[in-house]
């Protein structure tokens, strides 16, 4: 699981730095992958392709190598394939800059998937965090050189974001908490 988690803090760098060599796509092409057990409850996929951006923020396709590296992560270990049911992950400008990535995994079993994911991620990659308030929701924080990671559990989807500054993680997570909690 550490190995696991540790990829996916690699996949968002990859994404977030190689947002520079990609363009916004006008029919946003989101970076998907449906898993084949899905419950009716809001995932990853929907959350996404529903949300409503703040001022500044702009989503841009990931990489090509970056999208297949998250596949490859995500389907080749057995533990997590059976607890994901949808992958949403997308790249962010920040007024006029890539400066961010954005990974929406959408659980099968809202409690245990949160709990493997978020305790998976904090032992591998967060383990320097801090608590971090986002609305009515509780995640955690993490600085890590230049770059502010968070991690945000929304029941049946856990939110994995990076941008370069508090502010621009914070305008984030406060868009997905306010589309998850009022849709």
């Amino acid at each position: 699981m550490r190995h696991v988690m540790a990829s996916t803090c690699l996949v968002l760098v990859l994404g977030a730095s190689s947002c520079a060599k990609t363009t916004t796509d006008p029919q946003l092409g989101l970076s998907t992958t449906p898993s084949v057990n899905a419950s009716h409850s809001m995932g990853a996929v929907e959350l996404l392709e529903t949300m409503y951006w703040p001022e500044g923020v702009t989503p841009i396709n990931l990489s090509p190598s970056a999208e297949n590296q998250l596949q490859r992560m995500i389907f080749e270990d057995v533990e997590l394939a059976a607890s994901v049911r949808d992958i949403a992950a997308i790249g962010l400008m920040i007024d006029g800059q890539p400066d961010g990535a954005l990974m929406l995994i959408g659980v099968a079993d809202p409690v245990i998937g949160n709990m493997t994911f978020v305790e998976g991620l904090k032992s591998a990659a967060l383990a320097a965090s801090e608590t971090a308030y986002w609305g009515p929701m509780t995640g955690s924080l993490m600085r890590s050189d230049d770059q502010i990671w968070g991690v945000l559990p929304l029941t049946s989807v856990v939110v994995v974001a990076v941008t370069s500054e508090r502010s621009q993680l914070d305008d984030v997570m406060n868009s997905l908490v306010k589309r998850f909690t009022r849709p």
